[in-house]
């Protein structure tokens, strides 16, 4: 991995996907459905892709051994409810690889196990039904996951909001966005937590500054 690379991920750990939505006019993000099985802290890196047939993870598999350590797998399940895509095997082989984490928009297996396991598992539900391993299926190709374009080797952030999709082409500019948006945030939390509460409190002064603005506009 590149050292702008490294630099780019250490920055997203300091930030969160809500952020990283913010910075990008609110585009980018994965719907509501995808939820983490086993949270543990705010998930970066970059994106390998996987697309499948429908209740079929072939290609999950392949894709699993031709990642690298600090990968995150993101598949485009098509929202499937067939059958899971994976369970605690395939999830302790990508593990033991060292892939941080995998993102399906579909249905998943054995809860208890990804529960107690370190790498992360964002999917939208969970059946005790399998797969099948015929295929047809690709890796590494521009996919839709969640309703959003993801493209080998963007950047990912996800945590308990969601998950956020940083296109490569322009990270630095997105994340600079959301550095911009994290500083805004505190010095606005700090106002409003050592604004006085005496008894002719006035909110003006912890009223947001565009609010009358935009209410004027409408």
């Amino acid at each position: 991995m590149e050292s702008s690379d490294e630099n780019i991920l250490k920055r997203l750990e300091r930030l969160s996907s809500t952020l990283l939505a913010d910075g990008m006019n609110y585009e980018n993000v994965m719907n509501y459905s995808i939820k983490p099985v086993n949270y543990k802290k705010v998930l970066v890196g970059r994106t390998r892709t996987v697309t499948v047939y429908p209740g079929d993870n072939l290609y999950l598999h392949y894709g699993i051994y031709e990642s690298n350590p600090g990968d995150i797998l993101v598949v485009e399940g098509k929202g499937s409810t067939i059958s899971a895509y994976m369970g605690s095997l395939m999830a302790a082989a990508a593990e033991k690889i060292g892939i941080k984490g995998i993102i399906i928009d579909g249905l998943v297996r054995d809860k208890r196990e990804l529960e107690d396991m370190d790498i992360q598992i964002y999917a939208s539900g969970f059946i005790p039904k399998g797969p099948r391993k015929n295929g047809p299926g690709a890796f590494d190709v521009p996919i839709q996951c969640g309703d959003v374009v993801v493209n080998p080797y963007d950047f990912v952030i996800a945590d308990e909001d969601g998950i956020t999709i940083i296109p490569f082409e322009n990270a630095e500019y997105y994340i600079s966005k959301a550095e911009e948006k994290l500083i805004y945030e505190e010095k606005r939390l700090k106002k409003i937590n050592d604004a006085s509460l005496y008894k002719n409190f006035d909110t003006s002064l912890i009223e947001p500054s565009w609010l009358r603005e935009n209410i004027k506009s409408k």
